[in-house]
């Protein structure tokens, strides 16, 4: 419904800007009456004589006879002066011409070459309510009516892939791949691939691998599977790599995580260490009547810097209570590392406001080191 009333809306401005300045420029041609018309040109045109006479540009003589067949012009003119000029049937036929071509001409030409199908899919995409078939049949829909339009084609081996309808996704994905050529289409088909062959890999599989990453070296799907096929393969250094190379540019939070813990099993198959940082939590006494529900957020961050490292927010139901800062609670993509930083400043926050640059209580302890085995103490009290 949004859309129809925005759609006439525009048809009525289209509309709109059309006509009125037809029938204004009749209205100002046609609105006054033939004599009143040639009254005023005869002014005009005198009024240019004297102005040529002024300036010498013409005998005085030669302007009494300009003059008297001025004269004489328009004496002959003002009898039929005596029917109306006002005539708007020329711009009325026009105008109501434009009035039904414009509609008629708009419409097919939209639902041809328009966008509808498109804003149906956007409008179901952020529908939580809708359920999976609905979604499916909208994007079957514009797959249909598009058939070669590779958003279409995305959208749609995504779904089936969630649905677990393994063959309809290789197909949507391969014609994906095979219209655009792009590295996030060869990654996704191998995804779906390595999937379909009960998590395999294949030569196909490792080819479409291997080209992703040769177009974009940065593909976080293809890094991902990458570097699954080195860690079965007993190569957890390979795999290392290729998981930190994802995590450095990966931003969707889940996919975050699942990265994270992959190179927390390979570090821990390589025997390293796991840098971390255990803080014990507690409340002063004068707050211990916060509600249970309110948050805080605890969090370590490079000494005398500003942005946190990492970050685990817990519920002051949970508290006192031991919180653990590692890597896998990385807040940001693409920054420094807990593991990498020497010292931390750690610190845990409430807020009622929510402003978290201005908390109602503050706990902080400064120059801790990561690979420390200690448990720091922090202990939250009203700040300032």
């Amino acid at each position: 419904m949004n859309f129809w009333f925005s759609a006439g809306l525009l048809i009525m401005a289209a509309i709109a800007l059309a006509v009125v300045p037809l029938l204004v420029k009749r209205r100002k041609s046609f609105g006054a009456t033939a004599q009143e018309i040639n009254i005023e040109q005869f002014r005009e045109q005198q009024k240019e004589l004297e102005t040529q006479l002024n300036q010498g540009l013409i005998a005085p003589a030669l302007a009494n006879e300009m003059r008297t067949e001025l004269e004489k012009k328009l004496l002959s003119d003002v009898p039929a002066g005596h029917r109306k000029g006002f005539d708007v049937r020329p711009g009325v036929v026009m105008s109501a011409l434009i009035v039904l071509l414009i509609p008629l001409m708009v419409l097919p030409l939209y639902w041809k070459l328009g966008a509808q199908t498109e804003l149906q899919v956007a409008e179901a995409l952020v529908k939580p309510e809708l359920n999976s078939n609905s979604l499916l049949e909208t994007l079957e829909s514009w797959q249909q009516k598009k058939p070669d339009n590779p958003q279409a084609l995305y959208l749609l081996g995504g779904r089936y892939l969630a649905l677990g309808r393994m063959e309809d996704s290789v197909q949507a994905f391969r014609r994906f791949y095979q219209l655009t050529g792009s590295d996030q289409g060869a990654a996704q088909l191998a995804q779906v691939l390595y999937l379909k062959n009960n998590s395999r890999f294949d030569t196909e599989v490792s080819q479409l691998l291997h080209e992703a990453l040769t177009r974009n070296e940065f593909n976080t799907t293809a890094l991902g599977m990458q570097g699954i096929a080195a860690f079965e393969q007993k190569d957890y250094t390979g795999a290392l790599a290729a998981w930190d190379k994802a995590l450095s540019v990966e931003t969707d939070p889940e996919a975050r995580e699942s990265l994270l813990t992959g190179i927390n099993q390979a570090k821990k198959m390589l025997g390293e260490p796991l840098p971390a940082v255990r803080v014990r939590v507690s409340l002063a006494p004068e707050i211990q009547s916060l509600p249970g529900n309110t948050r805080v957020m605890v969090f370590a961050r490079a000494k005398e810097g500003r942005m946190p490292l990492a970050v685990k927010p817990v519920l002051v139901s949970e508290l006192p209570g031991e919180v653990v800062l590692d890597d896998s609670t990385a807040m940001m993509m693409g920054g420094s590392k807990l593991s990498e930083t020497k010292l931390l400043d750690v610190v845990a926050t409430i807020s009622l406001s929510g402003d978290v640059m201005n908390p109602d209580y503050k706990g902080e302890v400064k120059s801790v080191r990561p690979e420390s085995k200690e448990v720091v103490e922090l202990l939250i009290r009203p700040a300032g």
